[in-house]
């Protein structure tokens, strides 16, 4: 194993993951891909696309900020393991079909998340993102607790 990627979502689950994963790559002497996706918030693009092109820019700068800062408390969670290689890597999209187009982009070996993120009542109504890349995803899919 070279290449792990972990997708986080800095909820606490995301950060068992990231723990987990840091762990892993530095056991394995792989490099570590912290990945987050700004989506799955559960805004109709109907609903989005009503809001005036001002409220859309604040949102999206808004969301990209969160995303900046989820990835950074992950990269210093990873590096306090002493793992140093260490990338970052934020899109927008479906979470589950972006974090594995991701991994088939930059090669990972296994993609680490954790059970549940911080999208609980719509990982109960509409299925949870790690079931959905154990279903879907071509490589290996670990899911910590």
């Amino acid at each position: 194993m070279k290449h792990i990627l972990v997708a986080t979502d800095g909820s606490d689950g995301g950060d068992r993951a990231v723990d987990y994963a840091a762990h892993l790559a530095k056991v394995h002497g792989a490099d570590l891909l912290i990945v987050n996706v700004i989506g799955g918030l559960g805004i109709p693009d109907k609903v989005f696309m009503s809001f005036a092109q001002g409220q859309q820019i604040w949102l999206n700068d808004l969301l990209t900020s969160l995303s900046a800062e989820t990835l950074t408390k992950a990269r210093d969670r990873a590096r306090s393991t002493g793992l140093t290689m260490i990338q970052l890597e934020s899109r927008a999209g479906d979470v589950a079909q972006t974090i594995i187009q991701i991994a088939q982009e930059k090669g990972s070996d296994a993609i680490v998340v954790g059970k549940r993120g911080a999208g609980r009542v719509a990982g109960l109504l509409l299925g949870s993102v790690s079931q959905k890349l154990v279903s879907l995803a071509s490589l290996p899919v670990t899911t910590v607790p």
